[in-house]
């Protein structure tokens, strides 16, 4: 054998990534932000509601309802990164939400999962 193949041979085969999913990474950090942005808006928009002495509770327990089911998703994101080493076992067919290995229902939607 040459000794350029022989190298090429002998060199370990690079080893899978064990971090995290870039994606699930990404994924949080992007709702992180819009958490952050939507919590400034709903706590601007109670105050400005506020001063005016016109607080609509239907409209800022609806903002609220938004920002909490964020929150859940926010949530469900940072479980899937500190449990089964960071990685995405699949998503929803319904709604696209990652889930872990061995999920059986979605946590979002409720949907039954395949077995993965």
């Amino acid at each position: 054998m040459s000794p350029k193949l022989l190298r090429l041979k002998d060199t370990p085969a690079p080893a899978p990534s064990t971090g995290p999913d870039p994606e699930l990474v990404a994924q949080r950090e992007r709702l992180t932000e819009r958490f952050a942005l939507m919590q400034s808006e709903l706590g601007g928009l109670f105050y400005e509601m506020a001063i005016r002495d016109h607080v609509q509770m239907d409209v800022l327990v609806a903002k609220a309802a938004e920002l909490q089911q964020l929150d859940a998703e926010l949530g469900q994101i940072e479980h899937l990164l500190d449990t089964n080493g960071g990685r995405v076992s699949g998503h929803c067919q319904r709604c696209g939400a990652a889930h872990a290995r061995g999920a059986a229902f979605c946590s979002q939607c409720g949907t039954a999962l395949q077995a993965t």
